[in-house]
């Protein structure tokens, strides 16, 4: 066992001697060093690995996001996203010129709500987004394809956690229209920085793929800007991190779950109490476990859990807060008092035990020991802190 236990990490890199290999044919000036063989290797093989007719590297998801927006162009001018995801949910969405409309979550797995989606989707909705959060595929995925379809909008996934997880068998990033992923370097497979669009439909790809590269239409044969592009291209190094780890994504996932397992014997006690219950997958989900979140349940005050787990040497945290509707660039444009009260609270009342591929099982043990004994602590103490949003 370590001495220290982070939240996330990208961890140790498998195939270290290839990557330096590559590096050296860049760095001797043998290869290029951006959109090069690699980026195009890495857009076939991953999308093959998801089952997409169609990767389009980029230099972020919040790149992705952007772009896939950019290149819905004629649709409706509104987007619905969940509140429990990451900033760049909203923001793509507005800097592509949209309008976001804000989802609930199930309380249950903290993925979006179709009742919520139901109730909110219409004629000026171009997409909805559905962030399968902490590695859980969103369940009812297929059934928001189907609602989209009936409204002419596009579903789109944000895989940014789901590298490898599954529903019935099926990968996720193939069900929507279009899927997002995130390689940030805490993801499950990390290029340090980076993202990537996958589809089936040609003719988004195209554009996205246009928009990606400034403008340039990849099957002009020369120098024709048809877009008003950007520069979101990602590096040949990065592409080269993302490609050493692809065949090692089906073992990374395995271990979460193992460890996953460990923290579910641990917390099975104060689970069965209905103290604190993990956040998991339903059985026909296979879960990445980005996040291994648990529910604490009301008046448990998780800044404290936080504190004593810091004492050890453990850090925990949650994700998000503020929630998406609540963070400040949002609420300076729109009054979102009031909105999704129950996926809010919920939001407020989980956290998340670290969960990667450095972690070993005897940490695991030690990391569920530890925080069973701090729940229980912090339960029997009086609130110290107000959760910051429930205060605004």
């Amino acid at each position: 066992m370590t001495d220290e236990y982070p939240i996330a990490t990208g961890g140790s890199f498998p195939g270290k001697d290839r990557v330096l290999t590559e590096f050296e044919r860049m760095l001797d000036g043998d290869a290029r060093l951006t959109m090069g063989e690699h980026c195009r290797a890495f857009e076939r093989e991953f999308a093959d690995y998801v089952g997409r007719e169609h990767g389009i590297v980029t230099n972020s998801c919040t790149s992705a996001l952007e772009t896939v927006f950019r290149a819905l162009e004629g649709r409706g001018g509104e987007v619905i996203v969940p509140i429990q995801t990451f900033a760049a949910n909203a923001s793509s969405v507005l800097t592509a010129g949209y309008e976001p409309r804000f989802a609930d979550i199930e309380p249950d797995d903290h993925n979006i709500s179709l009742e919520s989606v139901a109730e909110l989707i219409g004629d000026d909705t171009a997409a909805v987004v559905a962030v399968h959060f902490a590695g859980n595929v969103c369940e009812r995925t297929a059934e928001l394809r189907e609602l989209c379809e009936a409204h002419d909008a596009v579903l789109i996934e944000d895989c940014s956690h789901a590298h490898g997880a599954t529903i019935d068998g099926q990968p996720a990033g193939s069900i929507g229209h279009a899927a997002c992923f995130s390689f940030y370097a805490t993801k499950v497979l990390t290029t340090g920085e980076g993202g990537m669009v996958l589809t089936d439909d040609a003719s988004l790809a195209r554009r996205v793929a246009t928009i990606r590269n400034r403008g340039l239409d990849p099957e002009s044969g020369d120098s024709r800007f048809t877009e008003l592009g950007s520069n979101y291209r990602l590096s040949e190094f990065a592409a080269v991190l993302g490609r050493s780890q692809l065949e090692h994504v089906e073992a990374f996932v395995a271990s979460r779950n193992e460890l996953a397992r460990i923290y579910d014997d641990r917390l099975s006690e104060l689970a069965e109490q209905g103290i604190a219950e993990p956040i998991s997958p339903p059985p026909t989900v296979r879960s990445s476990y980005w996040r291994y979140p648990v529910a604490l349940e009301s008046g448990c005050d998780r800044t404290r859990v936080r504190e004593l787990l810091e004492a050890e040497g453990i850090t925990i945290d949650w994700a998000y807060d503020p929630p998406l509707h609540r963070q400040p660039f949002v609420t300076d444009r729109y009054d979102t008092d009031g909105v999704a009260p129950e996926g809010t609270a919920a939001m407020g009342r989980h956290v998340c035990l670290p969960i990667h591929r450095d972690l070993s099982l005897e940490d695991a043990k030690h990391v569920g020991e530890r925080a069973v004994q701090a729940i229980r602590r912090a339960r029997s103490e009086p609130t110290t802190a107000k959760r910051g949003y429930e205060s605004r």
